[in-house]
């Protein structure tokens, strides 16, 4: 039976639901249907739509519930995306038992999830290994083509399915090179450089921008320069400069603004906190973190941002403070002390999946691991890191399901660039199914 959703959706819709549902980027997708990614966007905004779904979580499970998923064996019924007789619930299933299923099989996807992301062995649903790539059966790990500049300090950003390096430091000083990654081809191309060569920075996209704010200069001076880059057109233009010049600072984007927190003003490491609107092009000054530090870390998960660990010019930091932007009204206080790492961490990459916060590298003798934080438990854990010894000043970005380590510093300049398999597609059974 056809639900009236299913109804809503049109054939091409349909192709792409089923599509999502196995786990596919929209690159795979836009190269199995002959479209381009644009016209896949456009296509999951109008189904997430109609569904009334926020997610491609939520898009999946919606699919295996109405049997859009060929199961293997047994072919769909005639009719587009009618379910087979083995596979269909009790047609009377009244609404309460249909949302208790809906909301069991949400649970049972996350408590899966997180079992299957602590265990390192591999998964029907990992995207394949590129041709030349190199993985470990032992590990979610893989080596990826290399940083075509090696360097550190960069602004590390993921863009359209696309990887961005920004700037930073190499061997021949403080850069402004531009690289972009694509994980489909897995390779580097060469693109505008940033005007003003800077280290120490972090992106944020906004729009279909990515800003950069400050950062360090060659003299070692910090700067308030704010550049914009347009990927569309491959150009800089200049925005307003943040209230003081800032490097080394941690950045997120929220609702469509930038959070810029702490970093190194030149003299000392800040606590301050400026929040950019892009529509009218202001920074504005908010209330400042308990802790001022630089080097920290800054991740957006379950509606909050995270500040994560840093320096404070005397000791590397394990602090770990949530920052509610819409509570910071001048009426309460937006920060709450969460639970710490494990160890100190600064100058780490820090990437959200799955409402984890993962965090590599950064700079702590003797503590090799990686560390991933529960928001939801508040809580964290241990895993594996990509390569052994030292790596700080690196940048993380998070593509479809993958969680790439670009760049950074182990007594040299390096050109790493590792992808770890932070998601899983996990094909849950259909209620009621034999």
């Amino acid at each position: 039976m056809i639900s009236k959703e299913q109804e809503a959706l049109s054939e091409r819709e349909l192709e792409i639901l089923r599509l999502v549902a196995t786990g596919a980027s929209n690159q795979q997708i836009a190269r199995e249907l002959f479209i381009s990614v644009n016209t896949v966007k456009v296509h999951l905004r109008n189904i997430f739509a109609k569904l009334g779904v926020n997610s491609r979580t939520e898009a999946t499970i919606y699919a295996i519930k109405e049997g859009l998923i060929p199961v293997e064996g047994v072919p769909l019924l005639e009719g587009e995306g009618a379910i087979p007789a083995e596979l269909q619930p009790p047609r009377a299933w009244p609404k309460w038992q249909l949302a208790l299923t809906a909301a069991a099989l949400v649970i049972l996807l996350i408590v899966v999830l997180s079992r299957v992301m602590a265990t390192p062995s591999a998964s029907p649903g990992a995207i394949p290994t590129p041709a030349g790539a190199v993985a470990s059966p032992l590990t979610r790990w893989t080596a990826m083509a290399p940083l075509p500049t090696p360097r550190a300090g960069s602004a590390v950003v993921a863009y359209e399915g696309r990887v961005y390096a920004i700037g930073g430091e190499a061997a021949e000083g403080i850069t402004g090179i531009v690289e972009r990654y694509d994980p489909e081809a897995d390779s580097w191309a060469s693109l505008a450089e940033k005007p003003v060569a800077v280290s120490d920075v972090a992106a944020a996209v906004i729009g279909g921008r990515i800003y950069v704010p400050g950062g360090r200069l060659a003299s070692g001076e910090a700067t308030d320069v704010m550049e914009v880059y347009d990927p569309e057109r491959d150009i800089w233009e200049r925005r307003a400069p943040l209230p003081v010049a800032l490097s080394a600072y941690a950045l997120a984007a929220f609702e469509g603004r930038l959070y810029l927190f702490g970093g190194w003003d030149g003299r000392s490491y800040s606590a301050s906190v400026y929040e950019y609107d892009p529509t009218q092009d202001a920074w504005e000054a908010k209330t400042p973190m308990p802790t001022a530090r630089g080097f920290a870390g800054a991740a957006v998960a379950d509606g909050k941002i995270y500040v994560i660990g840093g320096y404070d010019g005397q000791e590397v930091l394990a602090v770990n403070e949530e920052y509610v932007p819409g509570r910071d009204d001048g009426r309460g206080n937006p920060w709450t002390a969460r639970a710490p790492m494990p160890v100190g961490r600064a100058g780490a990459g820090i990437a959200v999946a799955a409402n984890l916060i993962h965090v590599v590298g950064g700079w702590e003798e003797g503590a090799p691991d990686s560390f991933k934080y529960n928001v939801r438990t508040d809580s964290w854990q241990s895993f594996e890191a990509p390569i052994e010894g030292p790596w700080s000043n690196l940048g993380l970005a998070l593509v479809d399901t993958r969680i790439y380590a670009i760049g950074g510093w182990d007594g040299d300049y390096m050109d790493a660039n590792q992808a770890y398999q932070a998601i899983y597609t996990i094909i849950l059974p259909v209620p009621g199914s034999r």
